[in-house]
């Protein structure tokens, strides 16, 4: 199944970010980059962008949505580490943090994920 989430509250978001196009932003919660295309596409090329996820998936996902951008930053880890993060990346202050937080549809539909009340989502073992 693709990855797709429609993100909540788009425009007031992006409005009360009121972007700097040189700004540094974080999206705490990447998911399916549906904010973040937007902060981007507020961001000149000096801007930067740091996508955040505890999800493999959906950093994957948003890598390829955002294959057109150069100037993300993609971490894999959570926004509770923010601090250590932002550390890591030498980066001192930012212009703005969102965070989605809550679950997506692609989290509630794919059976494998653990979330669905789609079918059986039971672990099975091989012995049993």
């Amino acid at each position: 199944m693709e990855f797709k989430h429609k993100p909540v509250l788009l425009e007031e978001c992006i409005k009360g970010l009121n972007i700097k196009r040189d700004g540094i932003y974080v999206d705490g919660t990447l998911g399916g980059a549906g904010h973040s295309i937007e902060i981007l596409k507020h961001l000149s090329k000096k801007g930067l962008l740091i996508g955040i996820d505890r999800d493999k998936e959906a950093l994957q996902s948003a890598k390829v949505k955002l294959k057109d951008y150069d100037n993300v930053k993609y971490v894999y880890g959570n926004h509770d580490n923010i601090d250590d993060i932002l550390y890591d990346l030498d980066i001192s202050k930012v212009d703005g943090i969102l965070l989605d937080l809550g679950v997506s549809s692609y989290q509630l539909d794919e059976r494998e994920r653990g979330f669905s009340y789609m079918g059986d989502t039971r672990i099975r073992h091989e012995n049993g």
